[in-house]
């Protein structure tokens, strides 16, 4: 009996351990080449990222470089500021429109952000709203928010406020490097095309007109006649367990900080380029975005 026992006891030790190591063993991406939404479209042309999408699809690269950095955080300012103009006035009008838009800027505002975890790159929180150190932006913001005394100027606000995120960013578009970047800015434009449509659509409604200040007449035309544009699914990996850092498989920690940006926007530490980045002109990744803001 005793012989038997130990017998069973062993026979028991043995299963458990191989369960134990058949678990530690499991791979740790659950799909290899798995079509996932980036960017999703509502009817009314709100459009949000799909965030817990990004990393998974993103590519492995070099770390950032201090330009790359100081111009996703100009980016993500940019997307502040335009939650912030949209909120100011939903508050002012209470009109749905503009609420559904300043969620979808506040989710445009964590896509950038998914390019710092996703980098390890630390930093600030944004400010409160309404608020920026960059005095050129505060005065932008400003301006917008003076233009909306009812509800059809503040629509032509919010139009002009995307139709010049279209056109920065398509300028900028060309001379990104890194693939993953190149992505969101690309979704962006989507975003702010729709954000445009939607808006000048209001405008039109209400009675109104608004003609194109950055973009020419043509693709100005070609963006608000055209339907509300979709994001194309990319291939990425997804994640065997969702909660587990989801860049573990792409060769990074996302516990060591690999570089730093502060509030005013310069990088502070990186393990790849020159500290703070070099200045350049508009129309370049770096201190010459949007005229070195």
């Amino acid at each position: 009996m005793k012989t038997k026992s130990l017998i069973y006891l062993f026979a028991a030790i043995l299963t458990i351990g191989l369960i134990s190591c058949e678990k530690n063993e499991l791979p740790l991406e659950e799909t290899l080449n798995t079509e996932l939404e980036v960017i999703s479209v509502a009817a009314d042309g709100t459009t949000t990222f799909v965030t817990t999408n990004l990393c998974p699809v993103f590519d492995t690269t070099a770390e950032l470089t201090a330009n790359e950095i100081e111009f996703l955080y100009a980016v993500r300012e940019d997307e502040k500021l335009a939650r912030d103009v949209y909120t100011y006035f939903f508050d002012k009008f209470e009109l749905a429109p503009f609420s559904r838009i300043a969620k979808a800027e506040a989710n445009h505002i964590a896509a950038v952000e998914r390019l710092f975890y996703f980098y390890s790159i630390s930093y600030p929180a944004v400010a409160p709203m309404g608020e920026f150190n960059d005095a050129d932006r505060k005065a932008y913001y400003e301006s917008l928010i003076n233009k909306g005394d009812t509800a059809l100027e503040a629509y032509k606000a919010t139009a002009y406020l995307e139709e010049k995120d279209v056109a920065d960013y398509t300028l900028v578009l060309g001379s990104i490097q890194n693939p993953n970047i190149k992505m969101v800015i690309e979704n962006l434009i989507k975003g702010s095309s729709n954000h445009l449509r939607a808006s000048v659509r209001q405008v039109n409604a209400l009675g109104g007109t608004y003609a194109p200040a950055f973009l020419t007449q043509e693709k100005y035309d070609q963006i608000v006649n055209s339907s509300f544009q979709n994001g194309k699914p990319l291939i990425g990996v997804k994640p065997a367990n969702p909660t587990a850092p989801d860049r573990i498989n792409k060769g990074a920690d996302p516990l060591k900080i690999m570089g730093k940006v502060n509030e005013n926007g310069e990088c502070t530490g990186t393990s790849n380029g020159q500290v703070p980045g070099s200045q350049s002109q508009k129309g370049f990744v770096g201190k010459g975005y949007r005229g070195g803001r």
